[in-house]
């Protein structure tokens, strides 16, 4: 008797615990939702959509960050490190370039240094670029100044990030000298300046051009920060700046520019119409109408493909060769009109000058926001024009460390590392042809003798 009463309390506790339950099944719904609905737009839209046909992540994978979670499926994709994501409740600069953050920043981008005269092992900060219209700008820092402290900090790996955005700060600029007597390098004089607080700060898509008069022959000289039409916030049919770059190859065009510089360092995203106008700008006329770039998507998706030709209505400079500054921030479609001029144009006629490029040779694209989250996946690779998609990296046919100078220099300033190192290779270049026909001719002089 004790037993069956002992098995049915037993019995009636289990029962009274299940009814009182409560079903939360709805709180994994909308905890994951956004990445179950992230996972079924790759696989219908991402590059490598057939990695992930039968991929499924666990429980645990559906409840991290949108981001963590992208990066969980761009490992299914082919090495891909282009994907990304953005969630509207989080501000986030896609195309932040080092320290600069478009969204909210001082304006300047820097390197953290050793200490360049050795004598102490602190670190300084060495200003790289200062954006027009900034708050760096107006409170006058130029590239090429050494920070050495902040409010009265000494700079480290730990506090350089507030150097990047926040309240006002104090800085302490010294200036780098050759001592004359030993050469050693030393600090000379010491000044102070105030950074007003943060704020947005837009590129200025052209914020150098110059064209300059080198041992009697014309040199252009463009520095390009974004491959865009026109600033998508303000207006999307918004074409100023398209407008800006045919008004700068008019001028340098009506100043017949027999070389041309083009400064790609601090340029990391954009997208193929304004690749297509600065190409065609720039290529020999033969090559306007023929293809330039093409996309290839997933074979669910090829009906996307494009195929885009040199436009024939652009400012046409007709250029047999041009030069490019790169650095480790030239990227994506920076890098596919690099790719693309030097496989239409003759590599040895596209000479690049500065540091190694990261190699992005797929597009990405924003899908349909959901869950106030927008997928950017790699979408198609971009292709040459005899449709190769292999290229990757472009090491530069000269390096140049512009750190190692003692004067940075302004951007299009002849003084500036990079563009004298350009400079010097269009005589350098010249005269190497020079002597190659010379030599070509004495060796024709010594067939006709025999």
């Amino acid at each position: 008797m004790k037993t069956f009463i002992h098995t049915l309390l037993c019995s009636c506790l289990c029962v009274a615990l299940f009814s009182c339950a409560e079903d939360r099944t709805y709180e994994y719904e909308e905890k994951t939702q956004h990445n179950h609905w992230m996972l079924d737009v790759m696989r219908d839209k991402y590059l490598w959509a057939e990695a992930l046909a039968d991929y499924e992540p666990s429980w645990k994978d559906f409840f991290s960050q949108p981001s963590d979670f992208m990066s969980a499926l761009a490992k299914k994709g082919d090495n891909d490190k282009w994907s990304y994501v953005e969630v509207d409740t989080i501000e986030a600069d896609s195309h932040q370039r080092g320290y600069y953050s478009h969204l909210d920043s001082y304006g300047f981008d820097s390197v953290l240094i050793n200490d360049p005269t050795g004598m102490t092992t602190r670190s300084v900060a060495r200003v790289l670029t200062v954006y027009p219209d900034s708050p760096a700008e107006r409170a006058g820092l130029r590239r090429g100044d050494f920070i050495c402290s902040f409010d009265g900090y000494k700079l480290s790996t730990k506090n350089i990030s507030k150097l990047t955005k926040g309240e006002e700060r104090k800085l302490e600029l010294r200036t780098l000298a050759i001592e004359p007597i030993e050469g050693s390098l030393v600090w000379t004089d010491t000044v102070t300046l105030t950074l007003p607080q943060s704020e947005k700060v837009e590129d200025v898509a052209f914020p150098a051009h110059v064209v300059v008069g080198v041992e009697g022959v014309k040199v252009g000289y463009l520095m390009c920060t974004r491959l865009v039409e026109g600033n998508a916030e303000a207006d999307s049919a918004d074409k100023s700046y398209r407008n800006a770059l045919d008004q700068i190859m008019s001028s340098m065009k009506n100043s017949q520019v027999e070389e041309l510089v083009l400064d790609l360092r601090l340029c990391n995203y954009g997208d193929f119409s304004m690749v297509q106008r600065l190409g065609s700008s720039i290529v020999p006329r033969s090559l306007l109408g023929q293809t330039m770039l093409q996309t290839q998507w997933n074979e669910k998706n090829k009906a996307s493909n494009i195929i885009v030709p040199y436009d024939a209505s652009a400012v046409n400079l007709s250029l047999d060769r041009i030069l490019v500054l790169t650095s480790a921030h030239t990227c994506g479609a920076a890098e596919w009109l690099i790719q693309a001029l030097r496989h239409d144009m003759g590599e040895e006629n596209v000479i690049t000058i500065g540091a190694a490029t990261p190699g992005q040779n797929v597009m990405t694209a924003p899908l349909s926001t959901m869950y106030h989250v927008t997928p950017y996946p790699s979408v198609a690779f971009v292709c040459l024009s005899d449709g190769t998609h292999d290229y990757g990296s472009i090491l530069p046919d000269e390096p140049v460390d512009e750190l190692s100078f003692l004067d940075l220099g302004q951007y299009g300033s002849v003084d500036e590392p990079l563009f004298r190192a350009a400079i010097e290779r269009i005589f350098y270049v010249e005269e190497e042809v020079e002597d190659g026909d010379a030599d070509d001719a004495e060796g024709d002089d010594a067939d006709d003798a025999e």
